[in-house]
């Protein structure tokens, strides 16, 4: 399969293409360009904030961020067209023949290799949300009104960027069988999971304080 270069085509041609009932572009896609608008709005608000700093040190530490924010929304986009391949590669193992029982245990394995090698991109992609995650709460700790209502949307977009990433690594997983390092992909992802929970939580909380005050 080529590269479909999906971070180049139109917002309504991406849109329409996922509406389609063909397998690709899927929900792994549209959670990686989720992935990408959340690192936008960090991005923004980052830069809104060191406009008009506390001090020095803060004006430096926000332009760090941007830097951080705006390679993880470089990475999103070409996770658009990683995720995309990653899962074209299911796709055709699953075309292999099954004529006989070698041929049966030969596609078994593939198939089983494919789906592993499908949870890669959503386990950056989570891994990377929960940054995107953490971060926007660091920004609303800067209790900034300008901001606030981008800082939320990017937090609680990056929140379902992560619980996006594990459910599609959850489903492959699945798929996957019993098959050599299933095990360790699960607790992985469990972890990734734990963490989430606990920084959601987190943010959640900062964003009820100061939406409600």
């Amino acid at each position: 399969m080529d590269k479909p270069d999906f971070p180049q085509w139109t917002l309504r041609g991406f849109v329409e293409q996922l509406a389609e009932g063909s397998p690709l572009p899927g929900g792994g896609c549209a959670v990686a360009l989720a992935g990408a608008l959340a690192a936008a709005l960090g991005a923004l608000s980052a830069r809104i904030m060191a406009k008009r700093p506390p001090d020095g040190t803060a004006k430096r530490s926000l332009e760090d961020l941007v830097a951080r924010i705006t390679l993880h929304q470089e990475t999103f986009l070409e996770q658009i067209d990683a995720d995309a391949l990653a899962y074209h590669g299911v796709v055709e193992a699953r075309q292999l023949p099954r004529r006989n029982p070698g041929e049966t245990a030969h596609r078994e394995r593939q198939i089983a290799a494919a789906f592993l090698k499908a949870c890669e991109p959503p386990e950056q992609m989570a891994r990377q949300g929960l940054d995107l995650l953490g971060w926007a709460l660091d920004l609303g700790r800067g209790r900034n009104p300008v901001v606030l209502a981008d800082i939320g949307v990017m937090g609680y977009l990056a929140g379902a960027v992560v619980q996006g990433a594990l459910i599609n690594i959850y489903a492959n997983l699945g798929m996957a069988g019993d098959f050599d390092d299933v095990a360790a992909r699960w607790t992985a992802a469990r972890e990734l999971e734990a963490r989430w929970r606990e920084v959601r939580g987190e943010f959640e909380a900062l964003m009820a304080e100061l939406c409600n005050r």
